[in-house]
């Protein structure tokens, strides 16, 4: 049998760990994938936040451009040149500013009509002239040489007096302009680098919470491009972009400003996607928990059936000795009776039937305690209260057991508060004052000294049995009260007894409302402690 649980609990502890390590083993290879989706998802997001700023760095170009081109001081004038058919014919496109007419810019009909019908209906010239040069780059050069040039002639005497006190800048130094012109189309807004920073902020958390991607991040800007990328377990970051959409027109046909290069840097992108796995990872731990919880309720209910058949058989094996003594001693004083000419002997025949009358009322008192614990097991006691003297049940039960008993007994007794009677069922918790009293006097050695006090407590009626006994070892101090329990005593079985009685006494007194508790040490003796309400 021992053999056959182990090799069970061996099967359990492995199936046990395996189902630990696949879960573990899942959940890495879970946490490795989504990791993988969330490289891609944050360079995903990086690119649509570049391409927002991408559009409002054109949005600003169409603003001010299409402002810069319906000033009066700008004229614009197309032609047609009349060989052309109605369809494909030729359009020249002179700008004007300030009297200089620079070269013409030469189109068809049919682009300029595919440009006007882009941007909506009754669109102006200055608008279909500004959306063809995001796509025609040659116009694109003539608006920043014509609007260039036309912020040059308006800041002259400005930029004049800058280069003089300035030998070292070049005369066509668009620094110079920079520094000197406000609000013209080379001009960058004040902090523009930081400002582009926080909008490039801005557009990435928005893209990144669309995909309930809510990881902190920073950027990390370059003059130089490097295409390195570094992805780990805990660390993250997107590809490298270049950055030239400073919020403001035209800046890429300049030279002054260095273009930079960024990516977005995610440092603890792992709290992120144990956000975003916590549904899986707390039903993994729960289900390791019900298979933890379920293996250990499994051993549990077989060590306890073990126990619970070990108690059944030395149950059975007392139970035996104890019916035994008595069917033996009864038919030896019969054999005595039948053999021996005793019936002629009046007092050995009333020896003998007093020694087979004292068998018979033990042999009565074991079967009493097996039935009784079948009965309050199968909830069929019913308990009759009634007030009962308390110092004659403890008197009569006193006497009776020093009757059954061949020890030197000293018994003493006190009723501390003069308790006269307690509403309690006589026979059952006679029984109880019986079996406690029946221990203590079996497990103590001679001269057996045993103290019994009764008093009162907070409405409760205490009674207490206090002896000289063996002790009870601590291990053993909340099991005393299990069915079929007994403390082991080695190889001497000195006391015999069925593992019954405290049980017994247990659910008297709890069906009584009450309890029972325990105070013992080893060779000083034990204490039975009673308290049961008084109403």
């Amino acid at each position: 049998m021992k053999m056959k649980l182990k090799t069970v609990f061996i099967c359990v502890i492995v199936a046990l760990t395996g189902i630990v390590m696949f879960q573990v083993y899942w959940c890495i290879n879970a946490y490795k994938v989504n990791k993988k989706n969330f490289d891609g998802n944050i360079d995903i997001a990086m690119q649509k936040a570049m391409d927002d700023c991408k559009k409002d760095y054109f949005d600003s170009i169409r603003v001010v451009l299409i402002r810069r081109l319906n000033d009066t001081a700008i004229k614009i004038r197309i032609d047609t040149l009349h060989e052309a058919d109605t369809i494909h014919k030729q359009l020249i496109i002179h700008i004007a500013a300030r009297h200089m007419d620079n070269s013409p810019f030469y189109t068809t009909n049919l682009v300029y009509n595919y440009y006007a019908n882009k941007i909506g209906r009754h669109p102006t010239i200055p608008q279909v002239l500004t959306e063809m040069s995001f796509y025609q780059p040659n116009l694109m050069m003539k608006f920043s040489v014509t609007l260039g040039g036309m912020d040059i002639m308006n800041n002259y005497a400005q930029l004049t007096a800058f280069l003089d006190a300035h030998p070292n800048v070049p005369g066509d130094s668009l620094m110079a302009h920079n520094q000197i012109i406000t609000g013209g189309v080379y001009e960058l807004p004040p902090n523009y680098r930081q400002a582009d920073s926080l909008k490039l902020h801005n557009y990435l958390v928005g893209e990144l919470h669309k995909m309930d991607i809510y990881s902190p991040f920073g950027f990390h800007f370059s003059l130089r491009s490097d295409t390195s990328h570094i992805s780990n377990a805990h660390y993250s970051e997107t590809n490298e972009y270049a950055y030239a959409y400073h919020g403001f027109v035209f800046l890429k046909f300049t030279n002054q400003e260095p273009q930079f290069y960024v990516k977005a840097v995610f440092r603890k992108p792992q709290y992120a996607i144990i956000t975003n796995m916590l549904f899986i990872l707390v039903l993994s731990v729960l289900l390791i928990a019900l298979a933890i919880g379920g293996i250990n309720y499994l051993i549990k209910t077989v060590l306890l059936q073990k126990k619970l058949a070990e108690m059944k058989d030395d149950f059975i094996n007392n139970m035996t000795h104890e019916l035994k003594t008595p069917i033996a001693t009864m038919t030896v004083a019969i054999e005595g009776l039948q053999k021996f000419n005793a019936l002629n002997d009046p007092e050995k025949t009333q020896r003998y039937l007093q020694t087979s009358r004292n068998e018979l009322a033990r042999l009565y008192d074991l079967v009493s305690k097996a039935l009784n614990v079948a009965a309050f097991e199968n909830n069929e006691i019913k308990l009759l209260k009634e007030e009962t003297d308390i110092d004659e049940m403890i008197g009569s039960v006193i006497e009776s057991e020093k009757l059954k008993s061949g020890k030197n007994i000293n018994i003493i007794y006190q009723n501390t508060r003069n308790i006269g009677s307690v509403k309690v069922d006589k026979l059952h918790f006679r029984n109880v004052i019986s079996n406690l009293l029946d221990n203590a006097i079996k497990y103590s050695n001679e001269p057996v000294q045993i103290t019994i006090t009764t008093s009162k407590n907070s409405g409760n009626f205490i009674f207490s049995i206090r002896d000289n006994g063996k002790g009870i070892p601590p291990a053993h101090l909340d099991l005393i009260f299990d069915k079929f329990h007994r403390v082991p005593a080695g190889d001497v079985h000195d006391v015999k007894g069925t593992g019954l009685g405290l049980s017994y006494v247990k659910y008297i007194v709890e069906a009584h409302g009450g309890t029972i508790s325990v105070k013992s040490e080893i060779d000083a003796g034990s204490e039975f402690i009673v308290s049961i309400p008084i109403n």
